[in-house]
């Protein structure tokens, strides 16, 4: 943290009223480890009542990574004897790659890209190891998503979850993230002793922008996501590769752009983006929900249906690829509306097809 972001932290902290509430927001954006290193290496102003908490999250998610990292060296082991090619994608590929330090970066699961042809036999061989990976999807509306039902399995207390991946973007956004047929777009990552491919630097940053475009389960969009595609693009910058980014996925531009209307970002990006937008969209930070919890809500239909139709305007910029200074009027009456339609359909004939 910089002198400027030290001194808004320190403001805003001094604020805050309910402590719980705000250590639970902390949890839930995936921020514990770095509220943790921060404070100790800045002395921000946080109740003394806060280390035991603080410091017990820190040792939960050590523990949670020492955990995954023994899961993923079983996962990897068994893929290569069976030659099973496999790239570490999010925060999998993130954690070793970016934050170095695995309390750092929380994950709810570990997401592995496979080919579409070796889908069954990754399946067939997490199950061979002791994970449970159930035969379908919870519900016949997701027989057509882009990834496997999640496989777990118990390692030094912790379940760790597995999602195999066919496509590295979901079926709701615009966009695809198959398995490179190019070794270009492939790097190796090392996660202690572990060595695993991941998506090269550009490709990473458009596979985790298009997720953070996307909907979030319960409608909440993590700050931890915000500082993946952040803190990626930042290294892009530094290793000389912008150019590259801006050429082939421009919309990771207008995501940062976005962006910088919740969080400001570092003043080398706003530099490279400049002239920053000024004009502030509605409801800034507010995404849409995903289409289940909509229609599973207990709200009137009149409820439902602005949630379906009319997300803010914020959200809107982001997942359609629209500049912040630019006019929504074409996504609201036409692309948005024709988007709904398309994926209500989509999980119709899914359901249609399950049965």
């Amino acid at each position: 943290m910089d002198s400027e972001a030290q001194a808004i932290a320190r403001e805003r902290l001094l604020a805050v009223s309910d402590w719980q509430a705000w250590i639970n927001q902390i949890e839930l954006h995936g921020l514990s480890g770095f509220a943790n290193k921060h404070i100790l290496e800045y002395g921000l102003p946080v109740p003394e009542q806060l280390n035991a908490p603080l410091k017990a999250l820190k040792m939960r998610h050590h523990s949670a990574a020492k955990a995954r990292y023994h899961a993923l060296q079983q996962i990897d082991a068994v893929f290569k004897e069976q030659s099973i090619d496999y790239l570490a994608l999010k925060g999998a590929a993130l954690m070793p790659h970016l934050y170095k330090v695995a309390y750092l970066r929380p994950m709810r699961d570990m997401d592995l890209l496979l080919r579409r042809t070796d889908l069954s036999r990754a399946a067939d061989a997490l199950r061979s190891i002791g994970f449970h990976l159930p035969d379908a999807q919870p519900s016949k509306f997701m027989r057509d998503v882009h990834q496997l039902p999640n496989a777990t399995k118990t390692i030094d207390g912790f379940v760790c979850s597995v999602e195999l991946h066919l496509d590295g973007v979901s079926r709701d956004t615009a966009g695809h993230c198959y398995y490179p047929e190019s070794s270009d777009q492939i790097q190796s990552i090392y996660w202690q002793d572990l060595s695993i491919n991941a998506l090269d630097d550009v490709t990473m940053l458009h596979q985790v922008a298009l997720h953070l475009e996307g909907l979030h389960p319960g409608s909440a969009l993590k700050l931890i996501n915000v500082m993946d595609v952040v803190g990626l693009a930042q290294h892009v910058l530094e290793t000389g590769q912008w150019q590259a980014l801006k050429s082939q996925h421009p919309h990771v531009i207008n995501a940062l752009r976005c962006l910088h209307l919740w969080t400001p970002l570092p003043s080398e990006l706003q530099a490279v983006l400049a002239p920053m937008p000024t004009r502030v969209p509605a409801d800034v930070g507010v995404i849409m929900q995903p289409l289940g919890q909509i229609f599973g809500s207990q709200n009137a239909w009149t409820a439902r249906l602005r949630a379906l139709f009319s997300p803010s305007d914020w959200w809107l910029h982001l997942h359609y690829h629209v500049d912040p200074t630019r006019s929504l009027w074409t996504v609201k009456w036409l692309r948005h509306p024709a988007a709904v339609l398309q994926s209500l359909a989509r999980r119709v004939l899914s359901a249609i097809r399950g049965g």
